[in-house]
């Protein structure tokens, strides 16, 4: 019995549903970017699954194994994240270019964060927010199943992310890696992240809502022609996505650019 069948039995879900998904998102194309070791309540995991539905106390990620070395664009280099309750914790982060020795002998420092769960693909289920490792894992209680999340770290500086393929238990490459102009990726103060994440966990639960969104928010400035390019698809399609964006009144349209609303976050 696989580690997802055995998962499933102990949380009494039933139905080819879950299983379905779980084939879906096992044969998504995702380009991986890191491997993962998991240490959940002091023991080695073979996979996020066997996490869920078990009582809280702290997590270790440690990230290994990168298939691309130099500058990475759109996800920073963390070695490690470690997750208490409440989702507290602390992250190791790289600055600056990565190479093999770099990556394995400098060991970085802890820098203390506020860790957040945003599930990205599910099945039974579309939960909103931005998740405490306690709400996170206990999603199955309410028949909801992650197959794909985000993981935010929040420092006092700096806001750091990853992007989960739990099926195949891996970081997978940001999807504007390589596509987008250097000359117009933008990036963003803390509060102003911290604005777009709140947005990205409640109001968008729509993947492909959210990959516009976050194409449009970290740039400059972009055309429809661009995006377009950037997720090899039609124009009209693009224009539809962002239709649904300026209806939530999150972008605007400068001189032919579309631009992220960006609001301060209330306190």
């Amino acid at each position: 019995m696989s580690d997802f069948e055995q998962f499933l039995d102990r949380v009494g879900l039933e139905g080819d549903a879950y299983r379905q998904e779980y084939l879906k998102a096992k044969q998504m194309k995702y380009r991986p970017l890191l491997d993962l070791m998991l240490r959940f309540n002091g023991r080695i995991c073979n996979s996020f699954y066997d996490i869920f539905a078990r009582k809280f106390m702290a997590l270790e990620i440690s990230l290994t194994a990168p298939q691309r070395w130099g500058k990475w664009e759109f996800n920073d280099p963390i070695k490690e994240i470690r997750v208490l309750g409440n989702g507290m914790g602390s992250v190791k982060v790289f600055e600056g270019d990565i190479e093999p020795s770099k990556w394995i002998f400098d060991d970085p420092g802890f820098k203390k964060a506020m860790i957040r769960f945003i599930p990205l693909q599910t099945a039974g289920g579309e939960p909103r927010g931005l998740l405490t490792p306690e709400k996170f894992f206990s999603l199955p209680a309410t028949g909801t199943v992650p197959y794909l999340v985000r993981i935010v770290a929040y420092t006092h500086t700096g806001r750091y992310r990853i992007d989960v393929n739990m099926v195949n238990n891996n970081v997978i490459e940001d999807f504007r890696q390589g596509k987008i102009p250097p000359k117009i990726h933008a990036k963003r103060k803390l509060e102003e992240y911290i604005w777009f994440d709140r947005v990205y966990a409640t109001v968008l639960t729509k993947r492909f809502h959210r990959m516009v969104f976050e194409a449009i928010f970290e740039s400059s400035g972009i055309d429809i022609e661009t995006l377009a390019l950037i997720f090899n698809t039609r124009e009209n399609i693009i224009k539809n996505n962002i239709a649904v964006l300026m209806k939530h009144d999150l972008v605007f349209e400068d001189e032919g650019l579309y631009k992220a609303k960006v609001l301060k976050p209330s306190r």
